[in-house]
Order: structure tokens, then sequence, then C-alpha cells
């Protein structure tokens, strides 16, 4: 291997053809230099630099990270380093740090694509608002900036400013008609407004395009079944939302590869709580005095946690923290084996308090201050971890939502949800309604363990008597019912609000969700008798 410290003259040589290739506006061969040198032992910050570049072209994105943080630490301020890095770190699903270094970036030069870059990160996070903004600041600097002005509209669908969305994206199209973001936001915004035709034509002009990116083409071929859907064209409609899962999954699975699904993992947990000792986890739910009334929101995905959260942060004296996951930690260490859960059933109180420690800090990255009486973690799939908050917060109320099983194993199926180790079961109906049953029974093997059972919130019984069941949701956190508490879809068009329920929640209280199973019961036939023990246990009509 040659050491550039002792080969200035190779160095020079190298980084004068980098250059050179920069100059002849020739990346690629400039990237492919950089990388043959960086293996060889160079460490210049151009050349680690570059080759980080070439590593994130290639997807790459863990490989290129060490060589772009190498780089930094030796030019922690030159700003095309700077966006690489964030970018990377945005990639790699990390868009807190990618802050960092966009905003680092920023301060010695102000650039459309950091504000871009940015704004991206922030829009992971689920900072619309300020995501927003960034979008806005790009395209003060660089009006011509077709995403910034797609995603912008993108974000205008998902607070239900549908003629907002088709301004934008017509904007977007105009300077690059092959934009899919635009295509995509403008066939939204005509779907929301019942332009059926110019949803279609936008579509269709999408799903032939053959460079069209998986994420894109997923996207267009679920929008093609929700046009479809609109006009009750049932069975097209579920092939449409199949082919969309077909994309995800072939593009995810191998990142699965090896490891242990999420259903699986379930099935796991559940088999050892069969088995735990009642006494060790039951003896946990003692009432401690707090000034504080903790709640976690848990059910199902697309089970209603988003109206329920909504609805409940419109009273003055609660506060919702949306879907952030604050409990990572220790469920990492915990859950990933019976050991681990062993370990969990044994922590001393100096441990816990460790843990708990952890679980706030998350939370204050998001909620910085607890002021208000009630504080409600809205996070569905904390119910797996149900004893994980036992054991932290024995004095915390467990708030279980609930909606007919057909309906929310349909709808995992239907709507679109970013890829991760738990959302892939919703990529085929059958591993949607199996992961359905796996998280439900593990739930009940808790109610009989933890005690008390959680308190149980029925989507239905909401939408049907929404002041009677408000009512009762305050009863249980200790709290008065207050009228405000039926605003909440004014609210939820200014709300960060990063699920598939956003433009549904601007349009208000509806039952259009209520038995929408029925309209394709003969697609969800194959499934029906995995879903009816919970349909027969929660109470719901057989047919």
């Amino acid at each position: 291997m040659t050491d550039t410290k002792t080969a200035p003259a190779d160095l020079a040589a190298t980084l004068a053809a980098v250059e050179a290739a920069l100059w002849a506006a020739d990346l690629p061969r400039a990237m492919g230099l950089a990388a043959d040198a960086v293996g060889s032992g160079a460490s210049h910050p151009t050349l680690l630099g570059l080759a980080g570049l070439k590593r994130m072209h290639a997807g790459d994105n863990a490989g290129a990270l060490p060589l772009l943080l190498k780089a930094r630490e030796q030019t922690p301020r030159h700003v095309d380093l700077l966006n690489a890095l964030g970018e990377c770190l945005t990639r790699l699903g990390r868009p807190r740090e990618a802050l960092e270094a966009f905003d680092a970036a920023l301060v010695i030069a102000p650039d459309a694509r950091l504000h871009f870059g940015r704004a991206m990160a922030l829009e992971d996070l689920s900072e619309l608002d300020a995501a927003r903004a960034a979008f806005e600041q790009a395209l003060l600097l660089n009006p011509a900036h077709s995403e910034a002005l797609s995603r912008l509209a993108l974000l205008a669908i998902q607070r239900g400013d549908a003629a907002g969305a088709l301004a934008l994206a017509t904007r977007a199209l105009a300077i690059d008609p092959h934009d899919p973001a635009a295509r995509i936001a403008s066939a939204s915004a005509a779907l929301e407004q019942k332009d059926m035709a110019t949803a279609e034509l936008q579509v269709s002009a999408l799903v032939q395009d053959p460079n069209l990116g998986p994420s894109n083409r997923a996207y267009a071929l679920s929008l093609a079944g929700d046009i479809l859907d609109a006009q009750d064209r049932t069975a097209e409609a579920f092939a449409a939302y199949a082919a969309s899962k077909a994309v995800q999954r072939d593009a995810f699975a191998p990142m699965m590869a090896g490891l242990e699904s999420v259903r699986a993992r379930e099935l796991r947990l559940a088999d050892y709580f069969r088995r735990a000792d009642t006494d060790v986890w039951r003896g946990l739910r003692q009432m401690q005095g707090n000034e504080h009334t903790h709640v976690f929101l848990v059910g199902f995905p697309r089970s209603g946690t988003t109206l329920l959260g909504q609805v409940l942060a419109g009273h003055r004296d609660i506060a919702v923290l949306e879907e952030r996951t604050c409990l990572m930690d220790s469920a990492a260490a915990f859950f990933g084996s019976d050991a681990g859960l062993d370990r969990l059933a044994t922590l001393s109180q100096a441990e816990l308090d460790q843990w708990r420690a952890a679980y706030w800090k998350r939370v204050s990255e998001t909620e910085p201050a607890l002021s208000r009486p009630v504080f409600v973690d809205k996070m569905p799939l904390n119910a797996v971890f149900l004893p994980l908050i036992a054991k932290l917060f024995p004095h915390a109320k467990i708030l279980l939502a609930l909606r007919d099983p057909r309906d929310v194993v349909l709808s995992c199926f239907r709507r679109r949800f970013a890829m991760n180790a738990g959302m892939i079961e919703f990529t085929a109906l059958d591993t949607s309604a199996a992961y359905y049953a796996a998280v439900m029974e593990l739930v009940q093997i808790y109610a009989q363990k933890l005690a008390p059972e959680p308190f149980h919130a029925r989507h239905e019984s909401l939408v049907a008597d929404f002041d009677g069941e408000a009512r009762r949701l305050c009863d249980f956190l200790g709290l008065e019912f207050r009228g405000e508490m039926r605003t909440f879809a004014g609210r939820a068009m200014g709300q960060n609000i990063d699920t598939p329920s956003n433009v549904q929640l601007a349009r208000g209280l509806t039952d259009a969700g209520v038995a929408q199973w029925r309209r394709y019961r003969a697609q969800l036939e194959p499934v029906l008798s995995v879903l009816a023990p919970f349909v027969a246990r929660f109470g719901y009509p057989e047919n």
C-alpha cells in the first residue's frame, strides 16, 4: 500500500489529474481517480471527499460516511464536503446529524442546495413548518429550483391544500416536465379535487417513465389505486395497490436478509410472556405520585391513533408527542432476545433510572418542556413494548386504540408507508393480516400479565358519538372535557402530522373509513379467517 506521506509526487500528480477532470466537468473520472488513490492509502481531504461521493452515487452511503467524516476533520469549512456529508447522513436515516452539517455549511455560504438539503432533513424529522421555510429559502436563492417547488407541493397536499399544491406542481413541471414529485403532487391534487381525468393523465405518465426509481414508482402505482378506488373500481384498485407494494418489497427485502422480522419477534415475545412469571411483571403497576400524567397511546398502525392524538391535543392540559421512537434505546437493548428480556425483568432501580433518562432525552429533542399536566406519547407499535413501559414507567396510563381489524389490515395494505423492518410486513395482504394477529395477540397476553388491562378507545365510537367518547377519554385521564377538542381538523392543517392520515384529518370527522372492508370483501377473503378471532374479541359484527 502506498503511503501518501512518502510519495508526495504521486499525490500531487493525482490531485492534478482530479482537478483537470473537475474542470472538464467529468465528475465520474474525478471520483474514480480519487477512489483509486484512497484505496492505495491516500488521505487528502479532496480525495476522501470524492471517494465518499463515489460510494454515495453507488448507493453505499454507510461506506461513504467514514470517508466524508475523515475529510471533514481535515477541512471543517469545506461547503461541498459538508453538503455531501449532510446528504449522506440524511440517506442513512440520521437527519438530526445531517442538520448540523447543513447548518455549518450555511454559516459559510448561503446556497440554495444547502437550504434544500436542510429541508429534506427537516422533513425526515417531521418538522414540516421548518422544512417548508427551508424549501422557500432555497427558492428565493434559486427560483428555478424545481425540486423545492415539488416538495412544497407535496407538503401542501399533506396539509389538505389541493389548490396550492396544484399551483406549485404546475410551476415545477414548467421547469422540469419529468419531475416525478411534481407529477405525484399534481395527480394527488387533481384526485382531491375529483378531477379524475387529470389525475389519471399524470399517473399514467409517471408509470410509463422507464427511468422512474422504485420509491416514486411505488408511490405512483399506489396513487393509481386511490384514483381507481375513488371510482369504485375496487378490483382494479386492489391490483394497483398490490403492484405498488411489490415494488416496495422487492426494493427493501434485500436489506432484511438474515435479520429477524418483526413478526417473528412478536411471536417470540408471545411465547416468552406466556411462560413468564406473572408476579414479576404485574407487581410493577404501582401508582406513583407525579406532577404529570404520563400516557402511552398505542395500538396497530391505521387503528385511529392519529385522529385520537389530534383530538387529545386540542385539550389545553394535554401535550401529545407525535410518533417518535423515544423507547428505541431500551427496546433495542432488551427485546432482541430472551436473554435481554431476562435482564429487563431484574434491572435495579439505578439501571432503570438510566434507561428512563435515555427516554426523556429522546422526548426532549421534540418536546423540550413538559408544561402541561398530561403528556401523551403516541406511537402505535409501542404496544409491542408494554412490558418495558411497565418497568420504566409503572405509573403510566395505557390507551389502546381499536378499529375493526378488517379495516385496519385493508388500510395498512392500501396506504403508503416509508419502508422499515415493520412496514415491510404491509407489502402483502397475507403478511399484513399475520402481523396484525401477532401484535394483537401479544397485546392480549400482556393484558393478562401486566394488569390492569389498557383502556380501549374505539375509532368507530369516536366517529359515531364524538362528545360522548371524548368525555370518556377525559375521565380516564382525570380531566374535564373541553369543547375545543372538536376543532381538530383546523389544527391538523397546521400540524406536522407524518402519517398517512394527514389529508383525512384535514377533512374533519367522517365515517368514510368505517366498514370500508366490505367494498373489498372478495379481495380480503384469503385473510378473513385470520382476523375473525379479533373481530369477535373486540366485539365487531361478523358481516
